[in-house]
């Protein structure tokens, strides 16, 4: 009989290795409750989470990683050596160019450290995940919708509102951007389409999660319309078609169920549909793309000053003029924009193969059991690399670990109805 989705962890596990799992998890959640996407000031949250993911990794580990140790990938092979190579140049030729060629403030330069890191947190995280007994291809999008889901919670407490508010106005969290962590996105596709992929009309522990799935599902997708962000609500509505499409040829009672919630959708919340539809084509309207085109031109205005700058970039901590904010400012709405300017022509093209290599991996498995999984992970990857900065939040490191899990047999065997 195939394993339950419940059942998230392997058996003859050691001590050591569970609690090393539980120091994940524990910093995930300690995210999720009491961190956020883009703390202004890191505190001491934010240095437990650090020790907890390092407690996780391990220190030899990280070190070995970060300073160029290309053996670890030959024992657990997992990551291809050149892969590795390419994140160790990227980490400290940006550095050398930002700090030493540059001289740029120590304090932008560590704000671009990390989220260099959390891009490429999978070469940490995978070998010690390939040490862990925990199912971690199986746990982890549960692990990540947990935490978009209360991300979204925090967010409706914030502010003040019910879900039900959603549409009047487009509100805002206190620049907390409680909602615009790519968790938040995971969590509202995958939950509203794994009630219905695990869906089994015969079970009632099936009904009662499908049911539990959707009220989450529903909680994160309402933050994302309270915000007005029009790629993460679009998309996540492109996501359920192209899944409705997929499985109307397979299932003839999940596509009855897909009918059913979406008519009680409808009919329950006609005028919180209708008002959150016109709140985004207001906003479309009124910031059409939102200066990105100028952002991107701007960048490549700097990149072409010099041969330096278009091949190497301007390195870690590099300021550039954005005219969408009108001065000065270290950081760009793009993952594909940050790498050029930051890493020039030659860290972008580490990126791309990083990416490509990902995505190859990925859809030379393609699968119907892995289409949910595939939809949520794909889509807050996608905005991160051309809408918005959420590619400097740690969870969207979380999301590309998680698509270079996504081969694993265990995941498909988990999703099986």
């Amino acid at each position: 009989m195939a394993p339950s989705y419940f059942n998230v962890l392997t058996t003859n596990r050691s001590e050591g290795q569970i609690w090393s799992g539980m120091a994940f998890v524990s910093a995930l959640l300690l995210y999720a409750t009491l961190s956020g996407p883009f703390p202004s000031a890191p505190g001491v949250v934010e240095v437990i989470i650090a020790c907890l993911l390092a407690l996780f990794v391990t220190l030899p580990t990280g070190i070995v990683v970060m300073s160029g140790g290309f053996t670890i990938y030959q024992k657990y092979e997992i990551v291809p050596m050149w892969l590795h190579l390419g994140f160790f140049l990227s980490l400290w030729w940006g550095l050398f160019n930002g700090g030493i060629v540059h001289a740029w403030h120590v304090t932008d330069i560590v704000r671009d450290l990390i989220p260099c890191v959390y891009m490429f947190v999978p070469l940490l995280l995978l070998p010690a995940m390939q040490r862990s007994r925990w199912n971690w291809a199986q746990l982890f999008p549960w692990l990540l919708s947990i935490v978009g889901v209360i991300l979204s919670i925090r967010f409706f407490y914030v502010v003040q509102i019910s879900p039900l508010d959603i549409g009047k106005m487009s509100y805002f969290d206190n620049f907390l951007y409680l909602a615009y962590d790519p968790s938040v996105t995971f969590a509202a596709i995958f939950l509203p389409i794994m009630a219905i992929h695990t869906w089994k009309s015969s079970s009632l522990m099936h009904w009662i999660s499908s049911l539990m799935m959707l009220a989450g599902g529903f909680m994160a997708l309402a933050s994302l319309m309270a915000i007005a962000q029009r790629a993460p609500v679009g998309l996540s509505v492109l996501s359920f078609f192209v899944y409705f499409l997929l499985i109307s040829w397979k299932s003839v009672k999940k596509i009855l169920l897909f009918l059913i919630i979406m008519a009680c959708i409808s009919y329950l919340a006609q005028d919180l549909i209708t008002s959150s539809y016109q709140l985004l084509m207001n906003k479309q309207e009124t910031y059409g793309m939102n200066g990105k085109a100028d952002e991107f031109i701007a960048v490549l205005q700097d990149t072409s000053r010099s041969v330096h700058a278009l091949l190497f970039g301007i390195g870690w901590g590099g300021l550039f003029y954005d005219p969408t904010y009108g001065e000065e400012v270290s950081f760009t709405h793009s993952a594909v924009t940050f790498f050029l300017l930051k890493g020039g022509v030659l860290g972008l093209t580490i990126f791309l193969l990083y990416l490509i290599w990902i995505f190859s991996k990925l859809f030379r498995s393609l699968s119907m059991e892995r289409l949910p999984y595939i939809l949520a992970a794909t889509v807050p990857v996608m905005i991160g690399l051309l809408f918005q900065p959420s590619f400097k939040t740690l969870t969207y490191g979380m999301i590309i670990a998680f698509l270079c899990l996504m081969d694993q047999k265990s995941l498909t065997r988990s999703s099986k109805a």
